[in-house]
């Protein structure tokens, strides 16, 4: 090993001082500000072609739908007045892929938002479905003609029922009819839709009526999202240009309620940031024209390694009594049903909970074959991953029913009045996240922490080590200066001295020396040859 110099050796020990003073504050700083934290908002920052972009444009969650028909089996026997209730036989599932595309999306720095335009459609999964709905012969109440009489009776006189009457007697339209499961969820023609297509094209825009079919019509809708409020990231801005539900009475946000006010609303594909227990969640589908409240049920560990909330919807979210339940004063339902006819023709649809759970109980009377147990079958739910805000699952189960009512002048449809008829249950769930999603979850909560820990305390360390090296080198130096022993040198003449080499060389010097006498090496200084003779002599006396 080479001796060193001491100016050297202490230039090093400074160095390692300085470089273990920034790794120990690297360490610190890192540990302060969570590099985690900042590479996911990174990641997740809403820029065009990252992706939330790619997300919100096509949306990789697996979206399903299984819809379960009603079959009424005793229709005769009812008619007739031998059975006192209807009875049902429920018939599926029918499972259907949503898909789901936004186009145009715009991003708006200034104002903070983004806008789009969505489109929804559904593709049929026979592998899924117990059978081909083309196949499955059902008997189901006519849409059609009760949905007409009872818009007449709510809206006319007596008269104009009495001709109602008289008209759809002629036309020949039953009260019941026997048709395919793709016909009731797709449409099917009826004399009395045909008539109004032809001298009302303006309200009845359609030749066939279907539950699906009118569910799921491609209509050209824009919405708008908000982005710069990050407590409230990814709430519904207005949808086409309202902030309100039209259908539902809405005016102004000044006169708006939680029943008809979009705004501050989610549709559950993104949901904010930093969600807290006592969150409540208004979601937003466009098919279900109004806002449906899920509050927090319950934390849930995670089989990837991270917990999540699990949200529910409100147990009265269907009842009167719900802070979002809409006002109404005339042609009131029964508690447990909601009104969506003004969002479909007038039409005296409406929704409730799976088998008329928690609906007046005397509506459940009417009706045999109904599963009225309220357990987590039938719930709808939602389960969010808290502090970045992803959607992990969702499940939301409704029933769509038609509600009849009826006029002295028209009696066509009196033996269901006053009673709200299921039609139809439909299942919309996706039961776990894409496996990108899942990835980055996985990433974030399981594998970085821990890594980011284990090099944040090997680099306070390491930072500590070098520094104590340093200072203990700087404060007891490895290399010391010795005091070489005087002795009586014998003075040559300056020819004697030009003629021989006079080398001076550190191993026979013992100015510096190793304290563990590691200094082998010699390293000559001067060197003077007989070929410089023409030196003047230096080494002279004066």
């Amino acid at each position: 090993m080479k001796i060193q110099n001491f100016t050297v050796q202490k230039r090093q020990s400074v160095v390692r001082v300085v470089y273990g003073t920034l790794l120990a504050i690297l360490a610190v700083v890192s540990m302060a500000v969570n590099p985690v934290d900042i590479f996911t908002n990174w990641y997740l920052d809403i820029k065009e072609g990252k992706f939330i972009y790619r997300m919100w444009q096509k949306p990789t969650y697996e979206l399903f739908s299984e819809v379960h028909v009603f079959n009424y089996t005793n229709v005769d026997e009812y008619l007739k007045g031998s059975d006192k209730a209807m009875k049902l036989q429920e018939i599926g599932p029918f499972t259907f892929q949503e898909i789901r595309t936004n186009s145009n999306i715009t991003i708006d720095k200034e104002r903070g938002v983004m806008s789009m335009w969505p489109k929804t459609e559904l593709k049929f999964l026979r592998e899924k479905s117990i059978a081909d709905y083309k196949d499955v012969q059902i008997v189901v109440p006519n849409i059609a003609m009760i949905a007409i009489s009872t818009l007449i009776a709510d809206k006319l006189g007596y008269l104009a029922n009495a001709g109602a009457y008289y008209s759809i007697s002629a036309l020949g339209s039953k009260l019941f009819l026997n048709m395919t499961a793709e016909e009731l969820l797709w449409g099917y023609t009826d004399p009395i839709v045909s008539i109004a297509n032809t001298f009302l094209p303006g309200w009845i825009d359609f030749q066939k009526i279907g539950i699906l079919d009118r569910f799921y019509l491609h209509r050209e809708e824009q919405f708008e999202v908000e982005l710069r409020d990050k407590s409230k990231r990814f709430s519904i801005n207005s949808w086409n240009d309202s902030p309100g539900l039209v259908e539902q009475g809405f005016v102004d946000l000044n006169t708006s309620n939680l029943c008809n006010r979009i705004k501050g609303s989610f549709e559950g594909f993104m949901l904010p940031p930093q969600i807290s227990k006592d969150t409540v969640f208004p979601i937003f589908r466009r098919q279900a024209c109004r806002i449906y409240p899920f509050s927090f049920r319950e934390e849930v560990k995670g089989e990837f390694g991270f917990n999540y909330y699990r949200f529910q919807l409100q147990d009265s979210a269907f009842n009167k009594t719900s802070p979002y339940a809409c006002e109404c004063s005339k042609n009131c339902l029964p508690d447990g049903f909601i009104d969506i006819s003004n969002c479909y023709y007038g039409f005296p649809i409406t929704l409730s909970k799976p088998h008329l759970i928690d609906t007046d109980p005397v509506q459940r009377t009417y009706f045999e074959g109904l599963d009225h147990a309220d357990g987590d079958k039938y719930k709808s739910l939602l389960d969010v991953e808290p502090t970045i805000g992803v959607p992990l699952a969702i499940s939301i189960n409704i029933q769509v029913n038609i509600a009849v009512r009826t006029s002295l002048g028209n009696p066509v449809t009196k033996p269901l009045k006053d009673k709200v008829l299921p039609i139809l249950r439909l299942s919309l769930f996706c039961k776990e996240a894409p496996p990108n999603v899942i990835e980055l979850l996985r990433l974030r909560f399981v594998i970085a922490p821990p890594l980011v820990i284990t090099i944040e305390v090997l680099l306070f360390i390491i930072g500590v080590f070098f520094s104590l090296q340093g200072f203990y080198r700087m404060w007891k130096p490895k290399y010391k200066l010795i005091q070489q022993d005087e002795k009586p040198k014998s003075r040559r003449k300056s020819s004697e001295r030009r003629r021989s080499s006079v080398i001076l060389n550190m191993s026979d010097n013992c100015g510096f020396r190793d304290d563990d006498d590691l200094a082998k090496q010699a390293v000559s200084l001067l060197s003077i040859t007989e070929e410089d003779r023409d030196v003047p002599d230096m080494f002279g006396d004066s």
